[in-house]
């Protein structure tokens, strides 16, 4: 017989189906590890990206602040002052006519446009932040470089322009007030009264490489993550499925049923102490199958051997002295017995061998049924001279079942009843509450208190029938109450005043599926 398979839906990934189950756990968990340390790398890059960028904006916007005081402070006097602020980084000051320095639009005239001035309604503290493209300067810018208050040559459009040149800025902008100067005091440099705006580039490089700084590390730190991961579901899983190991190697070990071999219990409450204990219980189920099977096996060949040998003597007197008539007769009784005792063994072989419940669901009248065999009961028990007594309603009793089998079960009952009984043999069917009842009743001696359940044993004989000449097989009631639990039924003894009765009860046939069967 071939081994059963499990079949698992791996179909686009065979070869997944074939690792280890710790292999596969393994892998799953290191791989969600990945995701995962992967996702979480991500945003601790992303965020301190953010939180860098969110800084260096301050940072930029403070700067501004700073450049716009400086130059209010000066009040725009000298504009050779105003360059020394300029020079200092890339910054832009846009006046109420445009770029105050001419460097910007020497340098980039299309940006121009893209730096607004602050509202009119900008109050204190105001902002701004803008984000700019610029292009390439022109190639007249800083053809002449300009001269700080101290003299030194400053190439100012040249010194901005390249900090701009072809990179999209961040400018943090602020608003400062420009008040008009005393008209007494001529002062030809000044920058006209008005609101101006100043832009200071921030410095976006800077946030970047602290945040890629952290790349390394996190480029190594991943994969580790996913490994450990990886070896934590490795050795947890190899923990885990130690006591299926342990099941496994036990059951490795049982070479026949019956020896009382029992898988270890693992002390966690799981699945695998549940498997365990279903191990033990379908091993307890095979003991007393593998026991009852030796039993009956041992039983039969005692049983057997009596007959067997009895006939053998009763062959060899038969020989020695032909004369002798008798000896043939005991002979056919001997083999009579034997076979039936032969017939239930194998009755018992066929009940042990099938599942429980009846093969058939035959529509069974107990009452016709029961007629039938009292009619034969003369003549299946010549020797008995017990009066056969039916009391039985007028109706059919049907109830469901293999009707073979039932016939064996009432025979046997009555078979028993005649056997014991002193002078009458009374059955008595009558119906219940979905139930069809059947007491056979015999005028011998009582069934003891203590032997009412052992009667029904295998091979079992009270002291009174222990002769095999006028006692049964001891198989006749133990094939009895197999056939009526297999029905749903059940098979008891009571005693009752002299004798014993045999109280058989059956579940009646369903009324709608009686109808349809006479259908």
């Amino acid at each position: 017989m071939p081994e059963p398979v499990l079949r698992t839906p791996a179909r686009m990934f065979p070869w997944w189906a074939r690792l280890p189950t710790r292999a596969r756990t393994a892998l799953a968990a290191g791989a969600a590890a990945l995701v995962l340390a992967g996702a979480s790398a991500w945003w601790l890059h992303q965020d301190v990206r953010d939180t860098q960028l969110d800084a260096a904006r301050g940072l930029a916007l403070s700067q501004s602040r700073s450049v716009a005081a400086e130059f209010a402070g000066t009040r725009a006097r000298d504009r050779e002052a105003t360059r020394d602020i300029i020079a200092q980084g890339p910054v832009v000051i846009i006046g109420p006519k445009g770029p105050f320095e001419s460097w910007f639009l020497e340098a980039f005239p299309d940006e121009v446009g893209k730096l607004p001035p602050a509202p009119a309604s900008a109050g204190p503290g105001w902002a701004t932040f803008e984000t700019v493209r610029f292009g390439t300067p022109a190639a007249s810018c800083g053809s002449e470089p300009s001269r700080t208050s101290t003299g030194e040559p400053v190439p100012v459009c040249r010194f901005q322009a390249a900090a701009l040149s072809g990179r999209t800025v961040d400018l943090a902008g602020t608003s400062i007030e420009v008040h008009a100067l005393d008209p007494n005091v001529p002062n030809p440099s000044a920058a006209p009264a008005g609101r101006y705006t100043v832009y200071v580039a921030v410095d976006l490089a800077a946030a970047t490489r602290t945040a890629d700084a952290l790349v390394p590390a996190l480029a190594g730190a991943v994969p580790l993550a996913g490994l450990v991961v990886a070896l934590s579901a490795w050795v947890a899983t190899s923990r885990a499925l130690r006591p299926v190991e342990a099941i496994r190697t036990r059951l490795a070990t049982i070479d026949q049923p019956g020896i009382g071999t029992r898988v270890p219990v693992p002390a966690a409450e799981d699945e695998i102490a549940r498997l365990a204990r279903t191990t033990n219980d379908t091993l307890d189920v095979l003991d007393a199958h593998a026991h009852r099977g030796r039993r009956f096996i041992a039983d039969a060949a005692h049983e057997l051997r009596s007959p067997v040998t009895g006939l053998r003597a009763t062959l060899e007197v038969a020989l020695a002295h032909p004369e002798r008539p008798a000896a043939l007769t005991n002979a056919l009784q001997a083999t009579t017995r034997l076979q039936h005792l032969v017939d239930d063994l194998l009755t018992l072989a066929r009940l042990d061998d099938t599942p429980a419940g009846p093969t058939a669901a035959d529509l069974v009248d107990v009452t016709e049924l029961t007629r039938e065999l009292l009619l034969e009961l003369p003549h299946t028990q010549p020797g008995s001279t017990a009066h056969l007594t039916l009391h039985a309603p007028a109706g059919p009793l049907t109830v469901r079942g293999d009707r073979d089998q039932l016939r064996r079960l009432l025979r046997n009952l009555l078979d028993n009843a005649a056997r014991h009984a002193a002078t009458r043999v009374t059955v008595t069917l009558d119906s219940g509450p979905g139930q069809v009842e059947c007491a056979v009743h015999n005028d011998g001696d009582p069934v003891p208190a203590a032997d009412r359940e052992r009667i029904f044993d295998r091979f079992t004989r009270l002291d009174e029938a222990r002769t095999r000449d006028t006692g049964g097989s001891g198989l006749g009631l133990a094939i009895a109450r197999d056939i009526a639990r297999r029905h749903g039924g059940t098979l008891t003894v009571h005693p009752d005043g002299r004798g014993a009765t045999f109280l058989l009860r059956l579940p009646a046939a369903d009324p709608q599926g009686l109808s349809d069967g006479r259908a």
